[in-house]
């Protein structure tokens, strides 16, 4: 359900520098310097002489992301208030999100006219062992697109390559906060960086963190946070407002901007001399939603996306030619992901709907993945 068109581009610009094997050689320019001309120091010439001008270069800090920028109560609502709070339950459920969306980019200057994608799912697993410790197992089930499609292929390529079927154990505090997340099968987190993040910006739009304070119906609330999307670092601002409530169930209006400012791209899968940049980055979701407080992630309802993604990669030169002009990458996608909640399957059962979903054209693809049916 989350924009991958980050790494696609970041794809397509070490493709396309690669197909040419000169853009590796060194560049022309630097020569050797003739006689009489003076020569650079090198990086290692020492320090500078007496008197001389001394730079100091200060590392640049390590900031640990994401990071909860502020979180505010705008207003506590009417009527009686209560403290939301989660209180997970023993259970296994699959909680899906099911993309339709349409999308254009850039070509030779002009938009293309929107395309519309074939349905795309993903999800997660999510099984409970022991209630109210907030710890549980989460599994990313297998993304699927309703048909073949490149554009359905890009959405699902980081899903697909850093996600799925890897085994995770999350914590969350009683208010939706992450206290931990583990990769099983790489405890120490050593090569899992990328898939942290990609984790994590999706559980940043799946899960509904709730106020300290005791809260009334038209209650809302702000929570900024600073975030790692693809390779780009962003700021999300989500303002939740609580329509209804019930013990089962809390239905809440949705609205989340995802913002990233210009900034360079590093990604080290770009060949040498190659750089991208970030010129900006938009995402809105909004709608309702329902909330089970005894599940970590969104239950039901739908939520309106619109994206917008605008990069600019800049080629090394080839030997003997001038460097190329940058390559504008911009896309925009429009649609509505819906959320649903699915149960296992007793062994043995067949999916109800399955034989008649079979039969359907254009292919549709099925709400709950295999050994799980609707709730």
């Amino acid at each position: 359900m989350t924009p991958a068109r980050m790494s696609a581009v970041i794809a397509v610009a070490a493709a396309v520098a690669c197909q040419d094997p000169v853009s590796r050689a060194p560049d022309p320019a630097a020569r050797p310097p003739a006689a009489g001309e003076p020569r650079a120091a090198p990086d290692d010439a020492g320090p500078p002489v007496e008197g001389g001008p001394r730079v100091i270069v200060m590392p640049e800090p390590v900031v640990a992301l994401p990071r909860l920028e502020s979180f505010q109560l705008l207003s506590p609502g009417k009527g009686a208030r209560v403290v939301l709070r989660y209180a997970l339950a023993a259970g296994t459920t699959a909680m899906m999100a099911s993309s339709a969306l349409r999308s254009r980019h850039l070509d030779r200057g002009a938009f293309t006219r929107p395309a519309v994608l074939p349905a795309i799912r993903d999800g997660f697993e999510v099984a409970i062992a022991a209630p109210h410790t907030g710890r549980f197992a989460l599994r990313p089930v297998v993304g699927q697109a309703a048909a073949p499609s490149s554009d359905a292929d890009a959405y699902l390529a980081p899903w697909r390559t850093l996600l799925q079927g890897r085994p995770i154990a999350l914590e969350l505090d009683d208010r939706g906060a992450i206290a931990s997340i583990r990769f099983e099968d790489d405890p120490s987190g050593a090569t899992s960086p990328q898939a942290r993040d990609e984790l994590v910006q999706r559980l940043l739009s799946l899960i509904v963190p709730v106020p300290a304070e005791p809260v009334g119906t038209g209650a809302s609330w702000r929570a900024v946070t600073i975030l790692r999307q693809g390779p780009a670092v962003a700021k999300q601002t989500a303002i939740y407002t609580l329509i209804a409530r019930s013990p089962a169930r809390w239905k809440l209006r949705v609205k989340l901007l995802r913002v990233g400012q210009r900034q360079a791209i590093v990604d080290p899968a770009l060949p040498r001399g190659t750089s991208a940049e970030l010129v900006a980055l938009f995402r809105a979701l909004e709608g309702d939603v329902e909330v089970d407080p005894a599940l970590p992630l969104i239950a039901g309802g739908a939520l309106a996306v619109e994206s917008r993604l605008h990069a600019r990669l800049q080629l090394p030169a080839p030997a003997g030619r001038p460097r190329p002009a940058a390559v504008e990458q911009m896309f925009e996608d429009t649609g509505k992901v819906s959320f649903a909640r699915c149960r296992p399957l007793a062994p043995g059962a067949a999916r109800p709907a399955a034989r008649a979903a079979a039969r359907r054209a254009p292919p549709a693809l099925a709400v709950c993945p295999d050994g799980f049916a609707p709730r």
